[in-house]
């Protein structure tokens, strides 16, 4: 019978390599805005009446709904479909990608991830390209293409062109529905499968409002700081009211609660009637890190742990190829490691062991191919966790199992621990689509897998999911909800506001925000939006948030008083780093800050602080904190000599001066921008210079970057490569 089908779909796919797209109209009732299924030829032959019940269940909650199909060859084929159907239909509100349609490999867009700096120039393609659907819904965004992968065929190499906007404004939200070829099983019966059980959602969820909650914090997670977690509880109340109305509606997890936690997590998540769990933790394309090795003041356990890590790190290196006994000699001279710390590498009872004992601390992809998930959304902070360019990856296996999650949010490369990983998660309480919600918060790597309409109940009758494609640019209307009782109802109007009032007026408006409103999230909405504008209302709210009450807004606070580098807000940070040691993560996060001022400053306000602070064993004190940022501080002058030093080669003066992308030296920018205007320095060196300024985002001297930036260009003497690299820093930075 396989054979029979398999047979009848080629020949569907090579009738349709002839043919045009075909777009299939939305049938039924009209609706107030739309969205768009786009899949491939064979995936809608062979789940066609699955696809139906899908498209109808869609359109009876409210989306006019189109079936977009062709025999896709490149993703610009998609693109340009979607961008005749957004022509024609600005009411589309989102699409999902259903099946095998390709992926675009975005390159020279880093900047529009969170965390991922992999060098383009030295990894091989796949590697140091973003698997990203912002190609398709960000059509404001344009790219070159550079080719196919050649070993896997589904994948497309583009570059972000330098002179487009350069920053993250989907048009419309969208997802995937991918299916994990090493789930096993035929692909077609699990997307079928999938979008029945979508379909069938929209009836179960009609009722259905976010009142059970769970949230997990994994091993190693924003330095395991327990301030930094229980602190978020702040934020949970903000966002999930009703999950607090009972003794069970929000569950708020660490991993230090249970060693294994992951059984735990698996009880949890089989339990009916879960309605969201948020996972923040580390992670792999097809891992979960859950525990780590623990905590311990046992030696044996300190030897057992560092055995255990050591056999699993050789054992994985031996894996790709290498050599035994190299392998184990390096790990050896590495670690001053004897040859008995290796006498029980091939002991087969310790190694079954030591595997089960290291597999109950995470968990892992298969481990979900005989399992249900019933949270109707999870959420992966972690790396890698939304890896849909893969065979198989952790999001993917949560919709595609028979429980009931519909919709998952995770991440294609690697993620920056620090961001702000709840912004408006709030906004599900009130009925708005997940698909909305992860528009607001969209990068380059985050990613949304299942069915991007998936909504709960609101907690009082709205139309706001809807509004916010269809008012949009309606002032009055965001104007009329800032007075919301609800906190992201708030942030929401702000950002849209954002958009439509200007500047001059606004920033005032959002600094009183952020002094006055009794909601932390929503303040927190309003120092985010204050930093497009880099202006004194953005200085003044950083320098107040860096003692901010909410642990995430003082953590934020921190980090941007470094990126900002301006003399006036080091008081504030020298204070809140001294006093405030107990915040470990916004203590981290200050000591990186200090270093990105003038060392002799930093040092004068360290003394001008004990000067009217006199504290117990205040000259001890003094001496370990200076002693403490002497190596950072040596650190930087070590980093910033090299880029400089033309006897070093290219390669030590480039690593160098990508090290400046985290860590904006604003009192070295005269130098930089020498090294950019020394022709006696290579195109590669002047290039990447030119690409680190591009960090300089929040800088108090950022003016003085682009005005460089702008008078360069002007000059047809400068290598084509160097001058666009200068329009994009500057597009980058406006």
């Amino acid at each position: 019978m396989k054979t029979i089908i398999s047979i009848i779909l080629a020949v569907t796919a090579a009738s349709a390599a002839t043919a045009a797209v075909v777009v299939e109209k939305p049938t039924g009732k009209i609706c107030p805005t739309s969205f768009a299924i786009i899949t491939d030829s064979m995936t809608y032959e062979a789940t066609r009446s699955s696809m139906l019940h899908y498209r109808d269940a869609l359109q009876n909650d409210g989306l006019a709904t189109y079936i977009i199909r062709d025999n896709w060859t490149t993703p610009s084929q998609v693109r340009e479909a979607l961008a005749d159907l957004y022509k024609s239909d600005s009411c589309l509100e989102g699409i999902v990608l259903v099946g095998d349609v390709p992926v675009a490999m975005v390159r020279n867009a880093q900047h529009m991830t969170t965390a991922f700096k992999m060098d383009e120039e030295n990894y091989p393609f796949i590697d140091s390209s973003v698997p990203s659907d912002r190609f398709y819904d960000c059509l404001d965004l344009e790219f070159r293409y550079l080719h196919q992968d050649e070993e896997n065929p589904h994948l497309h190499y583009y570059e972000l062109k330098e002179d487009c906007s350069q920053r993250l404004e989907p048009t419309f939200y969208s997802a995937r529905i991918r299916y994990p070829r090493m789930r096993g099983g035929d692909k077609y019966e699990g997307i079928a499968a999938f979008l029945d059980k979508a379909a069938a959602a929209k009836t179960d969820m009609a009722v259905n409002r976010v009142d059970r909650v769970v949230s997990f914090n994994g091993h190693g997670y924003n330095g395991d700081c327990l301030i930094a977690w229980m602190d978020e509880e702040k934020a949970y109340k903000e966002h999930f009211p009703e999950a607090f109305t009972s003794a069970t509606g929000f569950k708020h997890w660490n991993f230090r609660m249970l060693e294994p936690m992951k059984h735990r997590i698996f009880s949890e998540l089989e339990r009916p009637g879960i309605d969201l769990f948020m996972f923040h933790e580390h992670g792999a394309p097809t891992t979960q890190y859950i525990n780590g090795f623990g905590e311990t003041d046992k030696f044996d356990d300190r030897v057992r742990h560092f055995r255990q890590d050591i056999y699993s790190r050789v054992r994985r290196a031996i894996s790709r190829g290498n050599s035994r006994d190299e392998v184990i000699d390096a790990f050896a001279k590495e670690f001053n490691l004897t040859s008995m710390f290796f006498a029980d590498f091939d002991n087969s009872d310790l190694t079954a062991r030591d595997s089960s004992e290291v597999a109950a601390k995470d968990i892992y992809a298969d481990e979900f191919h005989d399992r249900v998930t019933m949270p109707r959304m999870v959420m992966f902070d972690a790396c890698y966790n939304g890896s849909f360019h893969e065979d198989d990856y952790i999001a993917g296996e949560y919709i595609f199992n028979p429980g009931a999650t519909v919709v998952t949010q995770g991440n294609t490369r690697n993620v920056l621990q620090d961001r702000w990983t709840i912004e408006m998660i709030g906004l599900l309480s009130h009925g708005v689509r997940a698909g909305q919600y992860n528009r607001l918060v969209a990068t380059l790597e985050g990613h949304m897998i299942g069915d991007p309409t998936m909504h709960f109940a609101p907690l009082q009758p709205n139309t706001l999911s809807s509004d916010m494609t269809l008012h949009r640019d309606d002032e009055a209307y965001w104007e009329s909800l800032l007075e919301s009782p609800y906190a992201d109802v708030r942030s929401l109007a702000l950002r849209m506001l954002s958009h439509l009032v200007p500047e001059s007026s606004f920033s005032p408006r959002l600094l009183e925000v952020f002094r006055s409103s009794p909601f932390c999230t929503t303040r927190m909405e309003a120092l985010k939006l204050l930093g497009v504008y880099s202006n004194d209302e953005f200085r003044e709210a950083v320098r107040m948030g860096i003692n901010d009450p909410y642990e995430r807004i003082a953590r934020m606070s921190a980090d941007l008083a470094g990126e900002i580098g301006d003399l006036s807000l080091l008081p504030a940070v020298v204070a809140a780093y001294i006093d405030g040691r107990e915040r470990q993560r916004v203590n981290y996060t200050l000591s990186n800050s200090l270093a990105l001022f003038p060392r002799e400053d930093v040092m004068r306000c360290i003394d001008n602080y004990y000067v009217m602070n006199p504290r117990y064993n205040s000259e001890e004190e003094k001496k370990a904190v200076i002693d403490g940022l002497a190596r950072t501080f040596e650190f930087a002058e070590d980093y910033n000599k090299r880029i400089v030093d033309k006897s070093l080669d290219d390669r030590k003066r480039i690593s160098a001066i990508r090290f400046v992308r985290n860590n904006p030296y604003h009192f070295n920018i005269d130098s930089y921008l020498a090294v950019i205007s020394d022709d006696g320095n290579s195109d590669a060196v002047r290039v990447n210079m030119a690409e680190a300024l591009g960090w300089f985002r929040y800088s108090s001297r950022k003016g003085e970057i682009i005005d460089y930036c702008r008078r360069m260009v002007d000059d047809t003497s400068l290598p084509p490569v160097l001058s666009a690299e200068l329009v994009q820093t500057a597009g980058r930075l406006q």
